[in-house]
C-alpha cells in the first residue's frame, strides 16, 4: 500500500490495530476492485464518507470523479432535481438546464450518505439506476446512460424501516452487494493511543508552531474508559481543545472534560459540593445506560420527571454532546 493510501486510510478510520480495525481495512481493500455497490453502516461519527472516499481512491475509479449527496441536506422537492439533473422549465424557478450527481459521477462513485432520509419515489428511481444504469433528467423524457458505482452509508435500522415499508427491500438489496461495518470507538478501546498521537501529528502539521505537550497515563487510560457516543470525531475534538488549551505541556486526567471523567472538583460551600456530586451520579448514570434517561433514572431510584427535572436543571444535554 502507497505512502498515500495509507494516510488516507489513517484520516478514513483512525489508526490502529485492534481486530476490528483490521477487518474494515482488508474488507476496505479487497471490495475496492469489485465494481458493485458497498452499504456502510456505523455509528456516527465513525467515518463512514471518510471510508467510502478511500474505496474510492483504491479502485479503478480513482482518476474519475468522486460525488458526495448527503440524502437529508436537501427538500424533498428538490432532492429529484439534485440527484438527477433537470431540464429548463422543469419547474417554477428552473431557468436553465442542470445535470444532476448522477451524471457528474459517470465513470466514478457517487456516495450517498445518510441514504435512510431518501423518500419512496426517490429510492425507486434509484433502483433503477442500479440495475440498468439509465435515467431521465426532471422535465425530460430522454434516457441517460451512466457508469457510477454507487457507495451508501447510513446509521439507521434499514431492516426496522424495510418491515415498517420506509423502506425499499429490492434497493437494500441492491445496495448490500456487500456490507462494511465500522465498529463504534468503544469496541476499539485499545486503538486510543494511537489515535491521540495521530491527531497530534495532525494539529502539529496544521500549526507547527505548537509546543510538544504529552497526555499522562491517567489521562490516557480515563480516554479509553470512556464510551464515546460521538466516537472518533467527538475523541479528535476533544484531543484537539486539550492539546490547544494546555499551558504547561502535560495534559492531566483532571484536565478532561466532565463528559468525560463525570468527576467534578468539589470546590465551594456545602452546597456547591451537593451539586456537583449530583450531576457527577447523573451523567454516571446517563454512561452506564448509553444515554437512556428512563434507564438511568430506575438505576437511580428516581421517576422520570425527576429525572429529568435535574437533566434541565444541570443542562446535562450540553455535557453528552
Amino acid at each position: 500500500m502507497s505512502a498515500k493510501s495509507l494516510t488516507q486510510l489513517a484520516s478514513t478510520c483512525g489508526v490502529g490495530n485492534s481486530p476490528f480495525f483490521q477487518k474494515v481495512v482488508e474488507q476496505a481493500r479487497v471490495l475496492a476492485k469489485i465494481p458493485r455497490p458497498i452499504l456502510i453502516r456505523g455509528e456516527r461519527g465513525t467515518g463512514k464518507e471518510l471510508l467510502a472516499r478511500y474505496i474510492h481512491q483504491q479502485s479503478e475509479r480513482a482518476e474519475n470523479a468522486y460525488v458526495v449527496v448527503n440524502c437529508a441536506a436537501f427538500q424533498e422537492d428538490l432532492f429529484v432535481a439534485e440527484m438527477f439533473g433537470r431540464e429548463k422549465g422543469a419547474y417554477t424557478g428552473a431557468l436553465d438546464s442542470k445535470p444532476g450527481k448522477l451524471e457528474l459521477a459517470d465513470r466514478g462513485t457517487l456516495f450517498l450518505d445518510e441514504i435512510a432520509n431518501m423518500n419512496r419515489t426517490v429510492q425507486e428511481k434509484l433502483l433503477r439506476v442500479i440495475e440498468y444504469q439509465t435515467f431521465e433528467r426532471l422535465g425530460s423524457n430522454r434516457s441517460i446512460e451512466v457508469d457510477v458505482r454507487i457507495i451508501a452509508a447510513t446509521n439507521a435500522d434499514l431492516e426496522k424501516m424495510m418491515e415498517n415499508s420506509e423502506f425499499l427491500p429490492d434497493l437494500h438489496d441492491r445496495l448490500s452487494f456487500a456490507e462494511i461495518t465500522l465498529p463504534p470507538l468503544r469496541k476499539r478501546r485499545e486503538d486510543i493511543p494511537a489515535l491521540i498521537e495521530y491527531f497530534i501529528r495532525q494539529l502539529h502539521q496544521e500549526i507547527p508552531n505548537l509546543e510538544p505537550k504529552q497526555f499522562t497515563e491517567s489521562a490516557i487510560s480515563e480516554l479509553q474508559a470512556y464510551h464515546w457516543p460521538g466516537n472518533i470525531r467527538q475523541l479528535k475534538n476533544i484531543i484537539e481543545r486539550l492539546y490547544i488549551s494546555d499551558e504547561d505541556g502535560i495534559i492531566q486526567a483532571t484536565e478532561l472534560p466532565l463528559e468525560i471523567t463525570s468527576v467534578e472538583p468539589l470546590r465551594g460551600n456545602f452546597y456547591e459540593k451537593v451539586m456537583a456530586y449530583e450531576k457527577t451520579l447523573l451523567l454516571t448514570a446517563l454512561k452506564d445506560h448509553n444515554g437512556n434517561q428512563r434507564a438511568a433514572a430506575e438505576s437511580l431510584g428516581m421517576t422520570y420527571d425527576q429525572f429529568r427535572h435535574f437533566y434541565k436543571k444541570y443542562h446535562l444535554d450540553e455535557l453528552l454532546v
